[in-house]
């Protein structure tokens, strides 16, 4: 017997339970090497015979096959996602039935299916859409003309795009020939479920600039319609209190229970053409726990989120259903472009940074940018900037007055920042430093130890704080002499004391002078 088993989109544990027992059966294996993920091979039999048919014609595959049916072997060809899903599987029937093989189908998840999970998004919504069209860009392989996708984009259904990563900018030329309009939401996933997935939110009218951005030219699965919004739709027959079916009796209230913001935010042409407001949100050190409450609500209500992807990432889970828009670090002005136009379209937008938005983050340029949009609201959510948070976890070194110092010289010229660690030093300021080591800075650390010891002495008491509110948290606390061989990145946080700063079991606390005072007036009332 010979099997057509689909692999599922790349993750190893979504294949199914009849796939994977087949795979660990089989005699001989012929998988599509270029798209199949390896890792599934380690369940099959160690005198297993495996083929990698990306290197293979039909004709070499029939002939593994046909030796492999004389033989009486068991014969499994593993196919990507679900196999009647672009997976070329009718010609290799036919040869088989020419044959007189046997064969069964065992389907897979495909990548659309997986495209949908990594988005969050349900492609049949109420009100928006309630079809998904499975389609391709015309290539070295043609599709009929009748299922061209300017024809398919007439009626503004979900889509799905396979195939077609390499041809984005034809692709949306044909989206918008055949009827979507330009700023219809889009998405460029790739690799979904793999370790290495990506998810880049985007319009319609620029699929190609977005996939140069991220540097995606293939394995990508491209999404569009207004369902990849998830927005504006209406609420299911299915669970509504009011819509009688077989299993339950309707209700007199309808929503009865649900709360207010059950309603989707309204759309633009709802809101009159009022702008939408711009929220600059600080997330705190990283984790939704170090969120404020204040920050939570915000998020909530907004329609779309913004920002730096990996401050995307950190709160993606907690609110999955919002519409994301992230560029990568050094795009900075772009992003805060992208969600100033969103709010001009009339969506409420929260740009999040971490930690607090005004201490180097967005707020300052947003407010610079939206001198050229003067109808945009923006509102400053306050967040725990890392600072604060590290502080905590080292105990108290900012106890008494200390100056924050970033070491990243891309925006500050770096004889200006030494100037200010002298500087700072020499005025006996606790030092909280951001930005302390890159790959492009290794040695900017070393060079502040080298120049704060001019100031103060080696074994100075110093801490640091890494991954702050996030899996991985640590601290340490050190001497200033151990400081400069520390180990150190863009997501430590490091703390320089004062001349009376002191490690306090095991932690850095900076006294403020409370305990002296009080021995001080008991010296003074004794005498």
């Amino acid at each position: 017997m010979v099997h057509i088993v689909g692999a599922g989109p790349g993750a190893a544990d979504l294949i199914t339970v009849r796939g994977a027992r087949l795979l660990k059966e089989a005699d001989v294996i012929i998988y599509a090497g270029s798209l199949v993920n390896r890792e599934l091979l380690e369940l099959a039999r160690k005198d297993a015979q495996i083929y990698d048919s990306a290197y293979m014609t039909l004709e070499q595959v029939m002939e593994v096959i046909k030796k492999g049916w004389k033989e009486g072997k068991e014969i499994l060809r593993l196919h990507t996602g679900d196999p009647c899903v672009y997976g070329a599987i009718r010609e290799q029937m036919d040869a088989m039935d020419h044959e007189g093989i046997p064969y069964e189908i065992c389907p897979g998840v495909s990548s659309f299916c997986g495209a949908a999970a990594a988005l969050q998004m349900e492609y049949t919504l109420p009100g928006i859409s309630q079809s998904v069209v499975i389609t391709r860009m015309a290539g070295r392989t043609p599709v009929p003309e009748r299922e061209s996708i300017a024809s398919f984009a007439a009626h503004r259904a979900s889509m799905a795009v396979f195939l077609s990563a390499g041809m984005l900018k034809e692709l949306s030329e044909e989206l918008i020939r055949g009827g979507y309009p330009a700023d219809t939401p889009a998405a460029i996933v790739y690799k979904a479920t793999w370790p290495e997935e990506k998810v880049v939110r985007c319009q319609i009218n620029d699929l190609a600039e977005a996939a140069a951005r991220e540097k995606i030219t293939k394995t990508a699965l491209i999404v569009v319609g207004d369902a990849v919004g998830q927005k504006g739709y209406e609420r299911s027959k299915l669970y509504d209190p009011g819509f009688e079916t077989e299993y339950r009796r309707a209700e007199k209230e309808e929503n009865a229970g649900l709360p207010d913001t059950f309603s989707s935010p309204r759309t633009a042409e709802q809101k009159g053409g009022i702008p939408g407001c711009l929220y600059v949100v600080g997330i705190g050190p990283g984790s939704v726990e170090g969120m404020t409450i204040e920050a939570r609500r915000v998020l909530e209500q907004c329609q779309v989120i913004a920002g730096y992807t990996v401050y995307a990432d950190l709160v993606r889970s907690a609110f999955p259903d919002k519409e994301y828009v992230t560029t990568p670090m050094t795009r900075e002005e772009e992003r805060c472009r992208m969600a100033l136009e969103l709010c001009g379209r009339g969506k409420d937008t929260a740009m999040i940074c971490s930690g607090d938005g005004g201490v180097y983050g967005m707020a300052g340029l947003l407010f610079e940018l939206a001198q050229e949009y003067p109808q945009v609201e923006i509102r400053v959510i306050p967040g725990v900037t890392a600072a604060c948070s590290g502080a905590a976890v080292l105990g108290a070194p900012l106890m008494h007055d200390f100056a924050v110092i970033s070491l990243s010289d891309r925006l500050t010229p770096i004889e200006t920042i030494w100037e200010r660690v002298e500087k700072a030093a020499a005025a006996d300021f606790v030092l909280c430093i951001y930005n302390p080591r890159s790959k492009g800075r290794p040695d900017y650390l070393r060079q502040a130890c080298q120049r704060i010891m001019k100031y103060r002495g080696p074994e100075t008491v110093c801490g640091f704080a890494k991954q702050i509110g996030r899996p991985g948290e640590e601290m340490e606390v050190l001497t200033l002499r151990e400081l400069m061989e520390a180990e150190a990145d863009m997501f430590t946080t490091v703390y320089i004391g004062n001349s009376d700063t002191k490690k306090l079991r095991g932690r850095m606390v900076t006294p403020r002078g409370y305990h002296r005072k009080k021995m001080e007036r008991k010296g003074a009332a004794a005498e």
